[in-house]
């Protein structure tokens, strides 16, 4: 428990320093930015000067200098809002994760932390409390079973874990998808899913010639999406898979805006024959650089 809390702290450390390192590149460009613009606005400054009558010259200065520095801060806060700001933001970003990957990865093994059998990580801070600082207890169990009586659901966490999860959704629309056969072999799958207007359901559809369908009737899946650009991930092992019943017609508005070109790319004799599968997920892990979420969905 110590070595994780010290690999956590390494982690946590770690993308401290990468995010104020990227908030320092983007302020330091900010100001480029400004300041390149505002020397444009000097030098035409400069030749106003020379080329416009003296009577004038000292007022139409002012006024483009004034203009010059307004616009150039104008320029360094709206450069990310631009598709070549959030480029150099995600490359610049790209480059420290790399950077710092051994630190990163340092906590990642320890986001769940098992004791015979569950995962207690939400708890071992607490259970560290318990047994050095207080020295209130002398086991694990028993700091584990006081954590546990203490603990009481925060309404307000489970809103930002649920916001984390949507988040993460939203940034991808390819999910591994593990299955098992009726002898147990396992085999995984990579998918293309869409998301449903209700909380954790998505749609997931293959041709009926395929030889996952009868895999994926037994209904025994686990999920993980591919990490994103910031190393987040969701997984799954507690959902339920089944024919959703409706054409493929029903969810291919779904696929046009969340998958575009899936529907392009099938004719429209593979749209009639495409099966549709409903994936309800009961509850999901959110993993991050720095943090472990779970977010329970009630089942209909």
């Amino acid at each position: 428990m110590k070595l994780r809390e010290l690999d956590l702290k390494r982690r946590r450390g770690a993308s401290d320093a990468v995010l104020y390192r990227v908030r320092r590149y983007r302020t330091v460009v900010s100001i480029l930015a400004a300041l390149g613009f505002s020397l444009a606005v000097t030098g035409t400054v400069a030749i106003i000067v020379w080329l416009v009558p003296a009577p004038t010259r000292w007022f139409l200065t002012l006024a483009a200098i004034a203009a010059g520095a307004f616009v150039g801060m104008l320029i360094g806060e709206r450069l990310w809002e631009t598709n070549r700001g959030r480029r150099l933001l995600a490359r610049e970003e790209s480059q420290l994760n790399t950077r710092y990957s051994e630190d990163l990865h340092a906590g990642r093994r320890w986001l769940q932390f098992f004791r015979q059998g569950e995962d207690i990580s939400a708890y071992v801070p607490q259970i560290l409390y318990f047994i050095e600082s207080e020295a209130r207890f002398s086991s694990v169990g028993a700091a584990l079973a006081l954590a546990k009586e203490r603990r009481h659901e925060s309404a307000a966490f489970a809103a930002r874990a649920l916001g984390r999860f949507n988040d993460v959704a939203a940034q991808t629309n390819l999910v591994v998808l593990s299955s098992t056969d009726e002898a147990g072999q396992p085999s995984s799958r990579t998918m293309n899913f869409v998301k449903s207007d209700r909380p954790g359901v998505w749609f997931v559809t293959t041709a009926p010639e395929s030889p996952k369908i009868q895999e994926l009737d037994l209904g025994k899946v686990a999920l993980v999406t591919p990490p994103t650009g910031s190393g987040a991930a969701i997984s799954s092992n507690r959902l339920r898979l089944r024919r959703s019943g409706f054409p493929f017609s029903d969810v291919a508005e779904l696929y046009r805006r969340q998958v575009p070109g899936y529907v392009e790319a099938m004719t429209k004799a593979e749209e009639e024959r495409e099966l549709v599968y409903e994936l309800s997920l009961l509850s999901a892990r959110v993993d991050t650089w720095l943090e472990h979420d779970i977010v329970d969905f009630h089942s209909p």
